[in-house]
């Protein structure tokens, strides 16, 4: 038996009545789901005739929500060198597509992207018929790989990277995982260390390019002060603010805990609390009341309008305004890295020239937790000690920081270009595959890129 049927088999007896445990009960009892559980069982948008797209299409995959804001700049990119291409982008949650929708209008269908079952994935892939298809970061579903290349489809991973949770077991499966990757067409790396930890994996390394992060060409140039945040939070430009962002489980209390700590040193300091997930927000409200602190102010609040009044501790309900919130603070905390979820996003925080705090779990952001360091804007923390440590620091003394602020701001900045870098590489695939003379075009830019960017990113 081939590893491909091994897989389905288990697939279709041990995977499915899991599948359905999971997604049953939330889609009848929580209402969730009701929006892609179609798409996820097979079934396309019904108005897009995709036999009318204009030749070449191009399928871009993104789970959710981060690898929707790091695609966004790439399809830009690929725009920019040219019109002349049909753009399909698919999620894998209902906020990654919403995200998509409202980032890339540039494109012509979103679509859910099917459970990995050969009867739902290769109908699909059949109806879009890509010329090329491309995944960001690291999805690998056998099926969806396999009906590719039978189809005909060139395939692609961009901002590729592979996590120090993850390696290991991809490692151990190494004997599944190599007949994968010998079926990708090109890997689009984000760094050196996910090169070689793929190239490890059984990737052929004539194939693996380091092109870096399009997360870094997602950041605003200009960030000015947000004052519709300031106003909707009712937060005043002189009051000192402390920002956690993506706060996780496990981390709730640690930050309320050192909230009290630090009100004994600055008494009209304001805490917002951004949870990774705004359902968690009840169990915030939790802790906040265990510790006998004043009821938070919630932002969903403020759109039945109710004011803040005098709430030090603000929780933002609301998905898609971390970004918008980070502008308002003093110092910030950057969640999902004090519990081992290897991190997150410390970037956005760092273009607004924030000193950004986060824990020793920071796996997922390696690259932008080694430039915030060296700059001096990143501050790794290992306990609540540390952490109250040198937030009062940052409070007290910000002067002391306002030099590394600006510094790492422009560091950030410097990163961008990785978009570009890879729609150079699908436009040669797309010239290549059609015989016409894009190429021509990115020639020069591309250049020395390869030998370059291998030797230094």
């Amino acid at each position: 038996m081939s590893r491909l049927a091994l897989y389905n088999v288990l697939l279709h007896t041990v995977v499915a009545p899991l599948l359905v445990g999971f997604y049953a009960p939330k889609i009848l009892l929580n209402g969730k789901y009701h929006s892609s559980i179609a798409g996820k069982l097979g079934f396309l948008p019904k108005d897009v005739d995709f036999a009318a797209l204009k030749k070449p299409v191009l399928w871009f995959h993104a789970v959710s929500v981060g690898e929707t804001v790091a695609l966004n700049p790439l399809v830009k990119a690929v725009k920019r060198h040219t019109a002349s291409v049909s753009i399909v982008i698919s999620t894998g949650t209902e906020t990654g597509q919403a995200k998509a929708r409202e980032l890339i209008p540039e494109a012509d269908a979103f679509v859910y992207l099917p459970l990995d079952y050969p009867e739902l994935i290769n109908p699909v892939v059949k109806t879009i018929n890509p010329d090329l298809f491309v995944l960001m970061e690291t999805e690998l579903w056998p099926n969806l790989i396999a009906y590719l290349k039978k189809n005909g489809s060139t395939v692609v991973l961009a901002n590729g990277r592979i996590s120090d949770r993850s390696f290991p077991r991809y490692l151990k499966l190494k004997f599944l995982f190599r007949k994968i990757l010998e079926q990708i067409d090109l890997f689009l790396m984000s760094s050196n260390l996910d090169r070689e930890r793929l190239f490890r994996m059984g990737a052929p390394e004539n194939r693996i390019h380091v092109t870096g992060n399009t997360k870094f060409d997602a950041l605003p140039l200009n960030t000015e002060p947000d004052d519709e945040i300031r106003r909707i939070l009712q937060i005043k430009p002189q009051e000192p603010v402390f920002v956690a962002g993506s706060v996780h489980p496990g981390e709730f209390g640690i930050i309320l805990d050192l909230f009290v700590k630090l009100l004994e040193a600055i008494p009209d300091l304001h805490l917002i609390i951004v949870p990774r997930h705004v359902e968690r927000t009840p169990e915030v409200i939790e802790e906040v009341a265990k510790r006998a602190l004043p009821d938070p102010y919630l932002r969903s609040s403020y759109d039945s309008g109710v004011h803040r009044g005098s709430a030090n501790i603000t929780i933002v309900d609301k998905t898609g305004e971390l970004f918008r919130v980070y502008s308002l603070a003093s110092v910030v905390f950057v969640g999902g890295s004090l519990v081992p979820k290897g991190g997150q996003n410390i970037i956005e925080p760092a273009v607004w020239g924030k000193i950004t705090l986060f824990g020793p779990s920071m796996n997922d952001f390696r690259e932008a937790k080694d430039i915030l360091q060296r700059v001096g804007i990143g501050i790794q923390v290992y306990n609540q000690k540390d952490l109250l440590k040198y937030t009062l620091d940052i409070l007290l003394r910000p002067e002391q920081y306002k030099s590394k602020s600006e510094k790492g701001r422009t560091a950030v900045l410097e990163q961008a270009g990785s978009a570009e870098r890879n729609a150079v590489f699908l436009m040669n695939i797309l010239s290549e595959k059609s015989n016409k003379s894009i190429a021509a075009q990115s020639e020069s830019l591309l250049g020395n890129y390869t030998k370059k960017t291998d030797n230094s990113l």
